[in-house]
């Protein structure tokens, strides 16, 4: 919905989890850029990186050979911006309390805590055959 100044607060994007699919992830989140310019440069920044990551963690990890699609939801609020990833992938064997960066030279295993260290929220549930990743950045004053 709209608000006085004409600007949505809800975007969404649904695409094939596959890692080409991440550039409809960054073009949905330059729309919602372009909407609100009052979001400093580093919510933007740590924002993306963290939406970045775990989809291209549902893109690698959450399918089984099949076809899958993952929906991303973004809403802007006043104090916060949040992410809503739903996919109907395999669930997601992570312990998000004991998430760390693994040792320098290691190929991969950063994405859960760089999204971590980039958001103050982030929330993986299982619902049914659903996964759902809730991702909140707190919007700091610029």
């Amino acid at each position: 919905m709209p608000d006085d100044e004409g600007r949505r607060h809800e975007y969404s994007v649904t695409a094939p989890a596959e890692p080409a699919s991440l550039e409809r992830v960054h073009a949905l989140l330059q729309e919602v850029w372009s909407d609100h310019g009052d979001i400093t440069d580093t919510d933007r920044m740590l924002f993306e990186v963290a939406v970045t990551e775990v989809g291209g963690n549902i893109a690698e990890h959450a399918h089984d050979g099949a076809p899958l699609d993952f929906t991303l939801y973004v809403r802007v609020h006043l104090d916060r911006i949040e992410g809503e990833f739903l996919d109907n992938g395999r669930r997601a064997e992570v312990d998000l309390a004991t998430a760390a960066m693994p040792r320098a030279m290691s190929e991969s295993g950063r994405g859960l805590a760089l999204t971590l260290a980039a958001v103050d929220e982030l929330v993986y549930r299982r619902d049914g055959g659903t996964n759902h990743w809730r991702i909140v950045r707190l919007r700091r004053a610029g």
